[in-house]
């Protein structure tokens, strides 16, 4: 039995209560929150048996459990993740697994001396889509990749803090395909990162709506990434278009529910211009497994139980954040950052 501690009673603590409450092995022990009313309010929707406190340390306290749920802003991550671990918890946590990497190395270190695991949340490794693209350019079909490409264009309006960031689209999206490139390219890690952030004249952005990036990854290939949230026309899905070069062939999702493959051709002998396009292929959406957050919760708990490793442990996890502070970096500095 799972007995688990809810930190962070904000709008993303639903995601994680309507999957936990499913589940006939988790018992929810205590709610978190500092505005003790949002713990009310899930109490009473979840229809939950359980006490409410405004701190962590007093509920670690006060009731019995084995399991965190850190689901607070990533400025509390360090100090509510390592407090879990600490006090002999496992840790699941939200996005990013720290606010900068000096923080991420402290909760791997405690991780370490602890022997406890901290996952985190990567929903979108669980699309059907990116899941069904991996398989394929990995199925020797179209030879191996060398070029991961990814556009994502959005006229994104939110309320709230995104509005005010200095780079809203590299801290609070980027993560997001960075992640995805690196489960594409089988865990490969950027070796260097060059960024240029913009803001279009258009945007409703006081920071940086866009970003060229082009990182060089470990396994020899290259991950390009074009991104706007201040785009009017033209745009693609929230996943973005993904299109994998490989040496025979390529990869493509359109970010919805379109995965194909182009195979390359044989060149005509004697060829002496550009060569015709390859022959496409429909693919049909590999649907096994749950999407999104079900899908990562589940394999979150089957690590637990089974002592299976977790994609998205936070030893795995650290590299794609040093991506996106790589980015940082390069915007502010105007070089090319080595990782």
């Amino acid at each position: 039995m799972f007995n688990v501690i809810v930190a962070g009673c904000g709008g993303i603590s639903g995601r994680w209560l309507d999957y936990s409450t499913r589940r006939d092995d988790v018992y929810i022990v205590a709610l978190v929150d500092p505005v003790l009313e949002n713990a009310y309010a899930h109490k009473k929707n979840y229809r939950l048996d359980c006490p409410v406190f405004s701190t962590l340390d007093q509920a670690i306290k006060e009731v019995n459990a084995n399991l965190l749920f850190d689901l607070t802003p990533p400025e509390m991550h360090e100090t509510v993740v390592t407090t879990g671990l600490r006090n002999g918890l496992d840790v699941f946590g939200e996005k990013p697994m720290a606010h900068n990497m000096q923080a991420a190395h402290r909760i791997i270190e405690t991780a370490d001396k602890t022997g406890k695991h901290y996952f985190v949340m990567q929903n979108r490794r669980y699309l059907h889509g990116i899941r069904t693209l991996k398989k394929v350019i990995h199925s020797g079909s179209i030879g191996r990749p060398y070029h991961v490409s990814v556009d994502m264009f959005l006229g994104a309006h939110f309320t709230g803090f995104r509005n005010e960031m200095e780079h809203p689209l590299i801290l609070d999206m980027a993560i997001h395909i960075f992640d995805e490139a690196r489960y594409l390219l089988n865990e490969a890690r950027a070796v260097s990162a060059y960024c240029q952030e913009y803001n279009p004249p258009h945007s409703w952005y006081k920071g940086a709506a866009g970003a060229d990036c082009i990182f060089e990854m470990s396994d020899g290939s290259i991950l390009s990434f074009r991104g706007s949230w201040a785009s009017r026309s033209e745009n693609t899905s929230s996943h973005g278009k993904w299109v994998v070069s490989c040496t025979e062939g390529a990869g493509v999702w359109d970010g919805y529910s379109g995965v194909w493959i182009n195979e390359a051709q044989p060149v005509p002998p004697g060829m002496s211009y550009y060569e015709e396009e390859g022959l496409r292929r429909q693919i049909p959406l590999d649907r096994q497994g749950q999407e999104e957050h079900d899908g990562c919760l589940d394999d979150m708990f089957n690590s637990l139980k089974n002592g299976i490793p977790m994609q998205t442990d936070c030893h795995n996890n650290i590299h794609s954040l040093a991506m996106v502070h790589a980015c940082i970096e390069s915007s502010k500095t105007g070089r090319k950052i080595y990782i």
